[in-house]
């Protein structure tokens, strides 16, 4: 589980923030300032990328498990 942490949602919320402030400063033209709205969505895009990673490890793992178990 440590390992998980590590390696699978520490990295995924690094760069779900960076990706959604990425497409924030894309979809405005200019720098993004700190407002509420601007945190929301970075907080939205973090966690929707912590559940992506969370699925693609489930996923990984149990393609992995079974052919391993085979």
């Amino acid at each position: 589980m440590i390992l998980f942490a590590v390696f699978g949602l520490i990295p995924t919320f690094r760069f779900g923030s960076y990706l959604a402030l990425f497409i924030l400063h894309k979809a405005t033209g200019k720098p993004v300032e700190a407002t509420a709205g601007a945190r929301a969505f970075i907080v939205i895009g973090a966690i929707f990328c912590i559940l992506c990673g969370a699925a693609f490890s489930l996923v990984l793992g149990a393609l992995i498990g079974s052919f391993v178990l085979l």
